[in-house]
């Protein structure tokens, strides 16, 4: 079938790098990525192309996670997650290498909002009042 010219194919096969994408955007607070910031490349993998709205320490999320409306994030994406949050080591140097681009606020945010990404264990619901981007699927 043919889509729109502007954005490419997803099927259900694109699925899991969509959702690793939603993922990374509900943690870092992505404030606008949208199905055409993501590519399908000539590998059959999904690249995510960002302008670096994202990390700011009021919510601002408007991204394509809306495909993965209140679903539960697969568990493999949540195990990721809390290896990165609970391993102590992992977590010191992800905050250093943060530090050294965000503000202190910004980086205190980003574990905040992972913390409550784990603990929901799901995408959250949508935002009555954002418009919703262009679908996937």
């Amino acid at each position: 079938t043919e889509g729109h010219p502007l954005r490419p194919q997803f099927t259900a096969a694109h699925r899991q790098e969509l959702a690793r994408i939603a993922l990374f955007d509900l943690v870092a607070n992505n404030a606008d990525r949208k199905a055409g910031h993501c590519l399908l490349g000539v590998d059959g993998r999904v690249w995510g192309i960002d302008h670096g709205l994202t990390f700011h320490t009021q919510p601002k999320l408007r991204t394509v996670l809306w495909e993965f409306y209140r679903e539960a994030i697969p568990p493999p994406l949540l195990a990721d997650l809390r290896g990165l949050l609970e391993n102590r080591a992992r977590r010191t140097a992800l905050a250093a290498e943060l530090e050294e681009l965000l503000t202190p606020a910004e980086v205190r945010a980003f574990f905040a909002r992972a913390e409550r990404v784990l603990e929901a264990g799901r995408y959250p619901s949508l935002d009555s009042y954002r418009v919703r981007p262009w679908p996937f699927f």
